[in-house]
């Protein structure tokens, strides 16, 4: 199974030991394929973050896993941006969904709501 991770989702695993740690420990040492929409690493990475928080945070992914941002995935995001009528505060948001609805992965996020409406996405 395939999962992107979302930003708050990422910080929430890494920083306190609740539901999101558990979660993020399972599927680390499952065959789960974790990936992350360079959007959201963008938003991880900005910090603050220390050197050690963002090699630990990066070892969850393979050397693949970090999903480029692509001029298709730019011109989807785009079209779903104008058709679900999203504030400029969920630009980033329908980024990081599109992504993972394009990979067939589902999107691990502690906010759920802000991924309303992204056709063919799947969240937990």
């Amino acid at each position: 199974m395939r999962y992107h991770i979302d930003t708050d989702f990422l910080i929430f695993a890494l920083s306190v030991a609740g539901p999101e740690r558990k979660r993020m420990m399972q599927l680390a040492e499952s065959d789960a394929e974790l990936q992350m929409s360079a959007v959201a690493w963008y938003e991880f990475s900005r910090g603050p973050r220390t050197p050690e928080q963002l090699s630990i945070a990066r070892s969850f992914f393979f050397d693949d896993g970090i999903i480029p941002f692509s001029e298709e995935l730019a011109a989807i995001a785009g079209d779903v941006f104008r058709s679900i009528g999203s504030p400029r505060r969920r630009a980033a948001d329908v980024a990081i969904g599109v992504t993972a609805a394009a990979m067939g992965a589902t999107l691990l996020t502690r906010n759920a709501k802000d991924f309303a409406g992204i056709p063919h996405l799947r969240l937990d």
